[in-house]
């Protein structure tokens, strides 16, 4: 079995127990995860698994429990951080709400089809560095609309 397969398998048996069990951290669930599943994981792997699908907490009788989103918390934070995205001839910066910045440097860097050199984040600002400034306002678009940020220009 493949990693990717084994990912996407880990995944949907989360999302199985996350929709039938009250679940209040990570420990349980990767517990549960060997228990029902056989799946051997540990919880810095669920916690990622557990980003990238959504999975938020909230408040059920008295208890933060796992729940899955309605609403793609990720995007929703992403479009709140952003305050402007702009560019010169050789780097994209991107300006956030302050303690945003590092949630939306991660967003870039999982983003593999931006053509980004890499990114550098600070307390409210990304610094951006496209593969080729021969090809940065392509990069610049493709980052605002990935973002769903409607530049001025």
């Amino acid at each position: 079995m493949s990693n990717k397969q084994s990912a996407e398998d880990r995944q949907k048996a989360i999302q199985e127990l996350v929709s039938k069990t009250a679940i209040s951290d990570q420990k349980h669930l990767v517990e549960l995860l060997a228990e029902h599943y056989k799946i051997e994981t540990n919880q810095a792997v669920v916690s990622r698994d557990l980003r990238k699908l959504g999975v938020v907490k909230k408040m059920i009788n008295g208890v933060l429990t796992y729940e899955i989103a309605n609403v793609d918390v990720s995007a929703e934070i992403l479009r709140l951080a952003l305050v402007d995205i702009v560019h010169n001839e050789s780097m994209i910066v991107i300006k956030t709400h302050p303690g945003l910045a590092d949630f939306v440097g991660d967003c870039v860097d999982q983003h593999t089809d931006l053509e980004v050199l890499g990114c550098l984040a600070g307390e409210n600002v990304v610094f951006v560095t496209p593969k080729s400034i021969k090809t940065i306002r392509k990069t610049f678009s493709k980052i605002c609309e990935k973002f769903h940020f409607k530049n001025k220009g």
